[in-house]
């Protein structure tokens, strides 16, 4: 139950993290005002210099109704109902710098882009009767409304994305970038569904326990299920940070999938050792140890001991030499803490009991963290009801090395 507890956590976070990021790549319809007289009057010019060509100047001398013509290509049509009205006025005061309503200001860019444009998918009203007129990225279509004695324009532009329009380090870099509800429309539910997660971590009920049971105490355990998800909730997120989307991290990004998932999957690591810690009891009965793992329960007649002796575990040396190979190899104020973490790693040291059984096999039980501070409150009764059973207590203490912390090594049954 301990276990499931976790992994139900984990799931709806990562769900949730992923979410976030989970570009839509639909097709979107940028709205926006033009004026054909500046317009006109502004062709053949590139950044503030003029280069007239043969085109450019036959565009520029046209007539101003026939250089409608020309440009919208016979994709003009004429604005008719309340829909359309509604689009005119608010395009027209969002270019003229006025409020609009909540319903209509949602619909700006996301990034504060200076065009002045609205975004509608494909499929909304009034943008969707036109949508015959829109084959392929980056069509235009004109519409046109008469108020009073002068004639307004809006620009519909079709606009299609792809996984090529993520970047390394600047994520979506098609602009102006679409609204943030339109862009990643599933991000309103990421934290409902966090939450929902976190709930029924607190809410699953624990395994009831003998009121003699010796545990390790629940604030030590939830204080690990916080370090583990420090470490799993960044490093799952990097990539679709970096790249800017769930989905690109894969196609586009999955270098960085190799450099950050192998810690996000330490911290699963961690968040599972958390959950041994949970699971763990142990009652000590008139005749025998009863011993709870997530693996399941296990009984040990006290006939069936030989002795108990105290236990260090220590990180294998290979991993030691390797840690202050990477600390010499370091430079400047990369050394330093470099060399801080190999001096962490070879002091690093969990004290354990161990309790050898008759039939050569061992009972390894975790006792202390790495600083040597008390994790299981309580194990002074193991060792003192261990000598009212005759097992004999050897005072040697055994060194072990071992990759990670255990909470108990039981025998093969």
């Amino acid at each position: 139950m301990e276990l499931w507890r976790r992994v139900i956590l984990l799931v709806f976070v990562c769900v949730a993290l992923w979410l976030v990021k989970l570009a839509s790549l639909a097709p979107v319809i940028l709205v926006r005002t033009v004026d054909f007289t500046e317009k006109q009057e502004k062709e053949g010019s590139y950044m503030g210099v003029r280069i007239m060509t043969e085109e450019k100047q036959r565009l520029s001398d046209m007539p101003l109704n026939e250089y409608i013509a020309e440009v919208t290509g016979g994709g003009l049509f004429h604005a008719e109902g309340k829909e359309w009205e509604g689009l005119f006025s608010n395009v027209m005061s969002i270019t003229e710098g006025k409020a609009v309503p909540k319903e209509w200001s949602k619909r700006l860019p996301s990034d504060q882009h200076p065009m002045k444009v609205l975004f509608f998918r494909a499929d909304e009203p009034p943008v969707n009767t036109l949508s015959v007129y829109f084959r392929k990225a980056n069509d235009r279509v004109y519409i046109s409304r008469t108020k009073g004695d002068r004639t307004e324009y809006l620009e519909l532009e079709y606009r299609v994305y792809s996984d090529d329009d993520f970047h390394f380090g600047s994520g979506f870099s098609n602009y102006p970038t679409p609204p943030t509800y339109m862009l990643f429309p599933y991000r309103q539910y990421s934290l409902y569904i966090a939450l929902v997660g976190l709930l029924m971590y607190i809410v699953i009920p624990r395994q009831k326990q003998h009121p003699q049971a010796i545990r390790y105490p629940l604030w030590r355990i939830f204080l690990g299920d916080v370090v583990a998800m420090l470490i799993i909730v960044p490093f799952f997120t990097f990539p679709f940070v970096i790249v800017g989307g769930s989905t690109q991290a894969f196609t586009e990004g999955w270098p960085f999938l190799l450099f950050f998932w192998p810690v996000f999957f330490l911290g699963v690591w961690l968040l599972t050792i958390s959950a041994w810690f949970a699971s763990f009891s142990l009652v000590m009965m008139n005749d025998r140890l009863k011993l709870s793992t997530h693996k399941g329960e296990r009984e040990f007649s006290y006939k069936d001991m030989e002795y108990f002796q105290p236990v260090i575990f220590k990180p294998p040396k290979w991993l030691i030499v390797l840690s202050w190979l990477a600390a010499l190899s370091a430079k400047g104020s990369m050394r330093v803490g470099a060399t801080g973490r190999a001096m962490i790693l070879s002091g690093a040291e969990y004290g354990s009991l161990s309790i050898r059984l008759k039939n050569g096999a061992d009972i390894l039980i975790n006792i202390t963290d790495q600083m040597g501070s008390t994790l299981l409150k309580g194990f002074e009764r193991i060792v003192e009801r261990l000598k009212q059973q005759g097992v004999q207590e050897k005072e040697e203490v055994r060194v072990m090395r071992s990759l990670g912390l255990e909470t108990v090594r039981l025998p093969v049954p």
